[in-house]
């Protein structure tokens, strides 16, 4: 297992909170089924394309990890509550390869999460051999294109009849790339 599945922090956002990013972990599902539960109809549409997903499955991709499927939530410091979930899936018959989802609570939105938890997914698909990250996105979810264009990484998007895929690397960011992301974003070490 890679030190990144180990890897937390404490992080500030745009409005000047701070959440606690760690790994998922399969006895977080009563806390991630309760956070998919409090989203809006907006936000569940825009995560699973679909107004009335089934959150007991949805649960289990997203605390059931293992060598194949990662995951982190974000926690609110002020009363430890799931405020945001992302992972990846590798592809089966493409294990470098490996397919990403986020949900990010309607309260915390458009504050920086998104992007903060994107850069540590592809630290740890890295880190543990998936070159790849691609996600399927609906075409009214601006914000997220907006996550994935702004993060300083290399992305390709394709459009297909409903869905825009987007495509980044998982190798490291050239420097240019990484200060970007860090000027934008200070991510405080666990020893401040």
């Amino acid at each position: 297992m890679s030190s990144s599945r180990h890897h937390e922090a404490d992080v500030a956002l745009r409005d000047g909170s701070t959440v606690h990013v760690r790994p998922v972990r399969a006895e977080d599902a009563a806390a991630v089924q309760a956070f998919l539960k409090d989203l809006s109809p907006e936000s569940i549409a825009l995560r699973f394309f679909s107004s009335f997903p089934d959150l007991d499955r949805a649960v289990r991709w997203a605390t059931e990890v293992d060598q194949h499927r990662y995951g982190l939530i974000a926690t609110s410091n002020a009363d430890h509550r799931v405020v945001a979930h992302a992972g990846w899936e590798r592809e089966p018959d493409r294990p470098e390869r490996a397919e990403i989802a986020f949900a990010i609570a309607d309260a915390m939105q458009h504050n920086g999460l998104g992007t903060i938890l994107l850069g540590q997914l592809i630290e740890a698909a890295d880190q543990d051999g998936v070159a790849v990250l691609s996600a399927e996105v609906l075409p009214q979810n601006h914000h997220m294109l907006h996550v994935f264009r702004d993060s300083g990484i290399p992305v390709t998007t394709r459009t297909i009849p409903g869905v825009v895929l987007v495509e980044l690397p998982t190798s490291r960011p050239p420097a240019a790339a990484l200060e970007h992301f860090q000027s934008r974003y200070r991510v405080p070490s666990h020893s401040e």
